[in-house]
């Protein structure tokens, strides 16, 4: 450039006089030359020493109006003038300082001037020569201003150096604290060095070393100054992730990691621009995610940009993606794609990685997913995505159907032993599954899908509105309700939705649908199952409508039936307790029929309260599962209370939350009844009190004597309170008309206190023919010890002594 001003500088003195109108003729001259409006300030000429300075030069931009192409503060150029006469001019030095360049880039356009020229002179040796032997450019500044992508490129502290070699033009430069901005990224800074040759009108960049913020590049090329903005750069750069990152993504919420290389070339032409080539990189971040072994390739022209072939390892898998944004720079809107396929990836890993909470999972994942989206508007995206996983090596799936065989090998393994834990891990669980989706700006779309575990099967379809609005209708089989139910706790809480599993087990299916969305679903539908099992108890058969909404299911007419017995429930059950909210866990009506009291005990850990039989009712239970509240009627058949049997009772109940209160006690007995009141501690501890009348002694199991048969009256009171591991009772009792067999006894009275696990026993018995008085002790252990006094006075013993000695003499008597 500084050669081709010295040229019009040169072709103005030597066609014209010195004189007063030198530097007008040099200006114009000057703006002939380079097609553009040229001014000086101030020309001196040194005739003695040939030296020419230049103080205030400027050359305009493309309008008037524009920045100008060149501003120097001050330009010396040394030859000696009289070398003209030898048909040789020659120049020794230029020496330029304080200047600055700009270039302009316009759509179909650029400012730079035309400085090479073509040789209109014939063929053959030139008649005239000249020959610059240096060109010094001190202090400038060079500025590059696309205003089409648009980005930009200032080159503070720029030092120039052309002289002449053996051969050609060489030459260097290098410039400071230059800063490169790129749209409306950051700008960012930029130092250089450069060895150049100048051919004809090329400029031929040996060696580049340019150091920018986060990279670092070895360039060569050409710069063509005769087909200007003809240029090609090859290129060698080491990229710093987390510092470009910084640059272009700065408001941005996430994180890079790493470095990468890139090999390629930056081609400048006119009408566009070709940036292509390969990069690579040992291991790149994103957030915590780490993509081993990155390669891929760049093609940015001025129609699209586009990174293809890109492959990197995913988690102990690959994968392989595609971008494009296209059309750029016309009318018309660009378009972005990211297309990624993924094959075997790692689910142990992926889900470890991602420290999945309340499920992790084994097998491997093989997938693709498509978006497309207009370009600055992400939230526009559509696109569609295919995934499969297969289970790890003897694993097999759940089928939709139940099969013999699976049934077989599940139903006769006992449940869970030990204290049921709610958040117990339940490990990497092995999955199956095939699930097609689609997705645009406003819902993602499941086809069909299907995803199982060894015991659990489910399919599903429908939508989403991103995780908020849901439906998506899905079915459920499961060999094990218990494996199903943590499983279901376990993606509900990796979704953000705590929720702890409850003692469940059996066997069915769920028909229903999910609403709502993903962190708080709402689900629907209807459940049949077998071999149902809750807290330690095996119900039966199931079936309900049920609803889970907020960790609750509500059930609507759900049976339970087994072996004749059959429990209706309608209400809301917690899934899971004690509630982070501090919420209800029950809040149901119950109808019981039947059912075994054994079960009931043990389902409410009443194992030690000595009452049996079937029983029968109907229930409002509310509050805690463990310290309910409610009311409720309850009816016994068949019963057993303290080993001793009855026909039936019935009683009213009021749950007090630390217990049940049962009022209004009906028991009846052969001809006889008891009526009283009792309370029962869920913590074990009890009291009670009770009347009985009209009790036909040969109806007491416990005074059954098959050789000398008791037949009698018996009525009692009874008291007592205590707990099940220390009970205390105490009992008055009176038989009247007492016989044994055909040998009347007469009234016997009697006390029974129990203190644990001894019982004291008072008696007295009195008729014609006997009077008894008794006391003792027994302990209620295996062994059964017993002490015991008996006191006869005027007792005929023969009688009674015949019972257990049938061949004594009639004639005998005592």
């Amino acid at each position: 450039m500084l050669i081709a001003i010295v040229a019009a500088l040169l072709v103005a003195s030597l066609t014209i006089d010195l004189g007063p109108a030198l530097r007008k003729r040099a200006e114009v001259a000057g703006s002939k030359y380079l097609e553009r409006p040229m001014h000086i300030g101030k020309l001196s000429i040194v005739l003695r020493t040939g030296a020419f300075e230049v103080d205030d030069l400027v050359i305009e931009g493309l309008r008037p109006t524009d920045r100008p192409f060149l501003k120097a503060k001050r330009l010396f150029v040394n030859m000696p003038w009289w070398s003209v006469f030898s048909k040789e001019l020659i120049i020794e030095n230029v020496d330029m300082n304080d200047w600055e360049m700009l270039v302009e880039q316009f759509p179909g356009r650029h400012n730079f001037p035309k400085i090479v020229h073509e040789s209109k002179e014939p063929g053959g040796p030139k008649r005239f020569t000249t020959t610059v032997r240096s060109v010094i450019a001190r202090q400038g500044q060079f500025t590059y201003d696309d205003h089409t992508v648009p980005w930009s490129v200032v080159c503070r502290n720029l030092n120039v150096h052309v002289f002449r070699g053996l051969d050609a033009y060489r030459g260097t430069a290098q410039f400071s604290n230059g800063t490169v901005k790129i749209q409306a990224y950051d700008a960012f800074r930029a130092d250089m060095q450069t060895r150049f040759k100048i051919d004809g009108g090329k400029v031929l960049l040996e060696s580049i070393n340019l150091q920018s913020t986060g990279a670092s590049s070895a360039i060569t090329g050409y710069v063509d100054l005769g087909h200007w903005p003809e240029m090609l750069y090859n290129v060698q750069s080491r990229v710093d992730f987390p510092i470009q990152k910084a640059i272009y993504f700065k408001d941005m919420n996430f994180t890079v990691a790493g470095h990468g290389d890139f090999t390629g070339t930056f081609h400048f032409y006119k009408g566009g621009r070709e940036l292509k080539g390969a990069f690579t990189s040992p291991e790149a971040g994103v957030n915590r995610w780490r993509f081993p072994d990155v390669r891929g390739l760049l093609l940015w022209i001025p129609s699209k940009f586009e990174v293809t072939n890109v492959t990197t390892g995913l988690y102990g898998g690959s994968a392989k993606f595609d971008f494009t944004m296209a059309p750029l720079g016309s009318s018309q809107k660009a378009h972005a794609v990211w297309d990624a396929q993924y094959q075997n990836v790692d689910l142990v890993q992926i889900t470890d990685f991602l420290e999945l909470q309340g499920i992790r999972l084994a097998g491997r994942a093989t997938g693709r997913n498509r978006l497309e989206w207009p370009v600055g508007r992400f939230a526009e995206k559509r696109g569609e995505g295919h995934i499969v996983a297969t289970p790890p090596g003897g694993s097999v799936p759940m089928t939709r159907e139940l099969q013999p065989g699976q049934i077989a090998r599940v139903d006769p393994l006992p449940p869970e032993v030990g204290p049921f834990n709610a958040h117990a891990p339940i490990g990497h669980v092995p999955v199956a599954g095939d699930i097609t989706y689609a997705l645009d700006p406003e819902w993602i779309s499941i086809a069909r899908g299907w995803a199982a575990t060894e015991r659990t099967y489910v399919e599903f379809n429908g939508r989403t509105a991103w995780g908020n609005q849901s439906r998506i209708p899905f079915h459920v089989t499961s060999l094990d309700w218990q494996e199903s139910d943590r499983i279901l706790g376990g993606i509900l809480t990796a979704f953000g939705s705590p929720t702890g599993a409850v003692p469940v087990g059996g066997r069915g299916t769920f028909d229903g649908t999910m609403l709502e969305s993903f962190g708080k679903p709402r689900i629907e539908g209807h459940f049949d199952g077998e071999r149902m099992r809750a807290w330690g108890v095996m119900w039966g058969r199931g079936r309900a409508d049920l609803t889970i909404y907020n960790s609750y299911i509500t059930i609507v007419k759900g049976v339970i039936e087994r072996e004749g017995s059959q429990i209706i429930a309608d209400g809301k059950f917690s899934l899971g307790y004690p509630r982070r909210d501090n919420g209800e866990e029950i809040n149901a009506t119950i109808q019981m029929t039947r059912r075994p009291l054994a079960d009931l005990r043990h389902a409410f850990n009443l194992d030690d309260y000595p009452l049996d039989g079937v029983a029968s009712g109907e229930y409002h239970l509310f509050g805690k599962y463990e310290r309910p509240f409610g009311f409720g009627k309850l009816v016994i058949d068949q019963g057993k209370a303290w080993g001793e049997p009855f026909d039936n009772a019935t009683a009213s109940l009021r749950f007090e939350g630390n217990g049940v209160r049962l009022d209004s006690i009906l028991v009846k007995k052969s001809t006889g009844q008891m009526t009283g009141a009792a309370w029962v501690g869920w913590d074990g501890n009890y009291s009670f009190n009770a009347d009985a009348t009209k009790i036909p002694v040969e109806s007491i199991s416990v005074m059954s004597f098959p050789r000398a048969p008791l037949s009698g009256v018996v009525q009692f009171n009874a008291t007592g309170a205590g707990t099940f591991s220390d009970p205390r009772y105490d009992v008055k009792l009176r038989i009247d008309d007492l016989f044994a067999a055909d040998e009347g006894i007469g009234q016997v009275t009697g006390r029974l206190s129990l203190r644990g696990q001894a019982l004291t026993v008072e008696m007295d018995a009195a008729s014609r023919r006997l009077s008894v008085t008794g006391s003792g002790r027994i302990a209620l252990t295996p062994e059964m010890d017993t002490e015991a006094t008996l006191r006869f006075t005027d007792t005929s013993l023969d009688p009674y002594i015949r019972f257990f000695q049938p061949q004594l003499s009639p004639f005998t008597t005592a």
